[in-house]
């Protein structure tokens, strides 16, 4: 009988909890390539910085970047109805394409936000933080 040694016995283990500890877990209900329908591509509004948009059943967050490698959002709140806070992380994916290419990611509306006028979005990225208006 062959006697594995301890190290090779629980390498599986070890590699499992590293792969699942590399995955970023999105807020978002649905993440697509592109802008929102609304948009088209002659509009004028790409200056690489985000858009919050109203979406049917919650909020469109517009971002520009590596189409490979989207940032993701981690968490969304409404420290107040007025404000909704959206915090993004950098792409786990790797190698990441070097293009500029908008994504849109939708997210449910918390607490007593609603869809109206004078709603901001803090959008907070790894080194730079966005303040918009809902549009």
């Amino acid at each position: 009988m062959t006697r594995w040694p301890a190290a090779l016995l629980v390498l599986p283990a070890l590699l499992a909890v590293s792969l699942t500890g590399c995955s970023v877990k999105s807020v978002a209900t649905e993440t697509t390539e592109g802008l929102p329908e609304r948009y088209i591509a002659g509009d004028n509004l790409f200056n690489g910085e985000p858009l919050a948009l109203w979406a049917e059943g919650g909020l469109a967050v517009v971002t520009f970047g590596s189409s490979s490698c989207p940032p993701v959002p981690t968490s969304i709140s409404a420290p107040e109805p007025e404000r909704i806070v959206v915090e993004f992380t950098p792409s786990p994916n790797d190698p990441c394409t070097a293009d500029l290419a908008p994504t849109t990611h939708r997210l449910d509306l918390p607490g007593d936000v609603q869809a109206v006028a004078g709603v901001t979005a803090e959008l907070r990225f790894e080194q730079q933080t966005y303040s918009v208006p809902v549009e």
